[in-house]
């Protein structure tokens, strides 16, 4: 199956967010809480943006929001309508890789709008991208991070930052004494939805990517399984580099005599060529960084390293 990924120095636009602009909502996963989304809608239209909720907001069907075919239209409805200026998602859980036959892929790449999600919304995203060539944006949504009362600081300052001027320029809790500097395409994501996508015509090329990974509550074997399946694959063989970010623990592990974390990321990528950067904030953490997915970024590693897009995500 043919790809329409991005090159390595290359980016499709966004159009930005205007101020006052309208916001579509819809869920691509599990259904949400009414009262968390109304109140992460109250916050969006106190900073004076309008809101266009869809059918899916409201629907319950098992642990999804409806139907695969369902949060599909409702999320083309939105990409097609022009008076839409983003898309944002109610929350994760799961489910939005049962979308993924029924999405018009050409459509959102020739839209451009930002379609902004997190955690489950990985296996969307990364499809899109797959499909399309389309950057997406990894953050907090509206019936969680944007519902919180209050929004945590760092989280609500870095999201709008990336919204507003589409970069980002970030610390990372790297040292070495022999500077380089690493150049990749983008891609967040939670480690164990991007390997539902493995064996499909979904998952992405990862050659000269940038992963930047996190978890919750997985249990530490399945996040090395995950892992090693990737690496089996042959999908971590010429990274231009990772970050790896918070991987919450599980509430329960299967096995009591369990590897550190670190050696697991080792067995992973220890052989690499490539950077391996740990402990950014980006995760399932209150605090999390948000991130573009599929743009051109670098690694400039040092004394003091940092995370930079190589140019905005929006067009001028």
């Amino acid at each position: 199956m043919s790809s329409n990924q991005t090159k390595p120095d290359s980016l499709i636009p966004l159009k930005p967010l205007p101020a006052k602009g309208i916001i579509g909502i819809f869920a691509p996963s599990s259904p949400v809480d009414s009262v968390k989304l109304e109140r992460g809608i109250r916050y969006l239209e106190s900073l004076g943006y309008r809101t266009k909720t869809t059918k899916s907001c409201y629907a319950s069907l098992n642990y999804i929001a409806g139907t695969g075919e369902e949060r599909a239209h409702d999320l083309m409805s939105l990409v097609n309508d022009p008076q839409v200026d983003a898309i944002f998602s109610t929350r994760g859980g799961f489910g939005s890789i049962m979308m993924l036959p029924w999405l018009n892929y050409e459509e959102i790449g020739k839209a451009r709008k930002i379609i902004l999600g997190f955690s489950d919304v990985t296996a969307l995203q990364w499809a899109i991208y797959r499909k399309s060539g389309l950057p997406t944006i990894s953050a907090g949504m509206v019936g969680t991070d944007l519902a919180k009362t209050p929004l945590v600081p760092q989280f609500e300052e870095h999201f709008w930052k990336l919204l507003h001027s589409g970069e980002v320029d970030l610390p990372l809790d790297y040292q070495t004494d022999q500077p380089r500097e690493v150049h990749g395409i983008s891609m967040p994501g939670t480690i164990s939805v991007a390997a539902m996508l493995l064996g499909s015509g979904y998952f992405p090329d990862l050659n000269g990517t940038i992963p930047i990974f996190e978890d919750v509550n997985e249990q530490q074997h399945k996040v090395e399984a995950y892992l090693q399946q990737m690496k089996l694959g042959g999908h971590l063989n010429q990274l231009s580099g990772v970050v790896l970010g918070r991987f919450t623990p599980a509430e329960k592990e299967e096995y009591p005599d369990r590897p550190s974390r670190d050696l697991v990321f080792d067995r992973a990528f220890g052989r690499g060529n490539y950077p391996v950067v740990k402990g950014f904030d980006y995760g399932h953490v209150p605090e999390k960084i948000s991130l573009p997915t599929g743009v051109p970024i670098s690694l400039s590693l040092g004394d003091q390293s940092v995370m930079r897009t190589r140019k905005t995500i929006f067009e001028h």
